[in-house]
């Protein structure tokens, strides 16, 4: 597979796995073959008939197949009236936009497959044994019922999973886990060897505009260096996945000028834009909907403390084993081992300040989320190197800010800023003998 079209299937896929269609359409298709399978099938029980087949008469089959048909579409009904209605109301207390997460949720989708699915292999083995004389579909027909039976199961399962994927703390989990899988996989070792330095300094060259405007979804870095390398230039990208930019904005510049009329359109189709974020590239996507969660709690109309107490440890966890990776490659180099390809990224005080912040801003009165928030960010303070170092101490200090303009009572002020002078008093102390953070 060529590199152009890795960023391009992965934004892909990335819409087919969180959509509720696919999933259920394959089983679709899988039990449209069954159904031809089992009725194309030659079995003959012969005078000792096998007592889990079907063993009504040929006049029989049709009704009890209309009647399973008819049970079916009702559970299937019932299944997707309780889905939208789980739907809304994460929408509601949570966020809409993490609805892709239930979506998402394979459970979820194989549950709605197996109704939709049982409902179309029914209507078509009864379509097939109409005017089929005195000839007995009894495997068609058994399969059919014990599809109709794992139904009834599935239901009951369904109901249970969605009853448990509502609740706060198992979202939180869930969103969470997605984003450490995100680090691990947009982050590189923390000893990876990192490309030469850019020659010549500053870039000056041509600029190349967005052709459309919208997100960033995805970039195709590694078609980009091959197509910097056979110009014999260098790419400095302005815009990173995550950002949201207007037709016209200055995608990238070129050095030299002369390669920009050359590289307009493979970089213009290197950029995949859409109409709302996604996971593939953008490692703050996942920050955000955990942050979404936690100032929906902290709102006035839903006042849930605890869920956002949840986020901010599930976010000091993330962030714990973003300290443990590596910084986000910027320079990408060709084969010959010269930089082709200059790009911004997520750091880590980015990475902080999407996490912090909002919560921070929206819990200036709420003593109990001010103190756990220094309390997880004194917990990282105290593990950091000294890279990572000035942007925890920047939130422990807006934390301590926040807390004196906004809490009314002087114990809990007290209590912030004690919490606050341990962890720095941690840190000196760590530097004052040598140990450092831990790795």
């Amino acid at each position: 597979m060529e590199p152009a079209l890795i960023p391009r299937l992965l934004t892909i896929w990335d819409n087919v796995r969180t959509s509720l269609w696919a999933l259920p359409l394959a089983m679709v298709l899988a039990a449209t073959l069954l159904a031809i399978a089992a009725l194309r099938a030659k079995f003959d029980p012969g005078g000792d008939p096998v007592w889990f087949l079907y063993s009504g008469s040929a006049s029989q089959a049709p009704q009890f197949l209309g009647n399973l048909v008819s049970a079916m579409i009702t559970m299937a009904t019932l299944a997707i009236s309780i889905t939208m209605v789980v739907l809304t109301l994460a929408a509601q207390q949570l966020g809409p936009r993490l609805i892709r997460n239930f979506m998402s949720d394979r459970l979820t989708q194989a549950s709605l497959g197996l109704f939709i699915a049982t409902v179309v292999y029914l209507l078509l083995v009864l379509r097939s044994i109409y005017g089929d004389g005195d000839h007995v579909a009894n495997l068609a027909i058994t399969v059919g019922t014990a599809l109709v039976l794992a139904s009834v199961a599935n239901l009951l399962i369904f109901v249970h999973h969605l009853a448990r994927a509502i609740i706060a703390d198992n979202i939180v989990d869930r969103v969470g886990d997605a984003l450490d899988r995100d680090i691990t996989r947009l982050l590189p070792e923390k000893d990876a060897d990192e490309p030469p330095p850019v020659p010549g300094g500053a870039l000056a060259g041509g600029t190349i505009p967005l052709a459309d405007g919208g997100y960033i979804q995805a970039i195709d870095i590694d078609t980009l260096v091959h197509r910097a390398a056979d110009a014999n230039a260098l790419i400095e990208l302005q815009i990173r996945p995550g950002q949201h930019a207007v037709t016209g904005a200055i995608l990238a510049r070129v050095t030299p000028q002369t390669a920009t009329e050359t590289l307009t359109s493979p970089v213009q189709s290197a950029c995949i834009v859409g109409r709302g974020r996604t996971a593939v590239q953008d490692l703050e996507y996942s920050v955000h909907q955990l942050v979404e969660v936690a100032l929906r709690a902290l709102s006035p109309g839903i006042n849930d403390p605890y869920t956002a107490t949840a986020v901010l440890d599930r976010l000091a966890r993330s962030l714990r084993l973003v300290m443990t990776r590596g910084t986000a490659r910027s320079r990408f180099a060709d084969d010959k081992g010269i930089v082709r390809i200059v790009a911004p990224i997520s750091t880590f005080e980015g990475l902080t300040d999407a996490a912090f912040n909002q919560i921070r801003q929206a819990a200036g009165s709420h003593p109990a989320i001010l103190i756990r928030m220094a309390d997880n960010i004194g917990q990282l303070l105290r593990q950091a190197d000294d890279s990572q170092r000035p942007a925890l101490e920047k939130h422990l200090r807006l934390v301590v800010n926040a807390g004196g303009r906004g809490i009314e009572d002087g114990d809990d002020r007290n209590d912030l800023k004690a919490i606050a002078s341990a962890a720095r008093a941690a840190v000196r102390a760590a530097g004052a003998d040598g140990s450092g953070a831990r790795p």
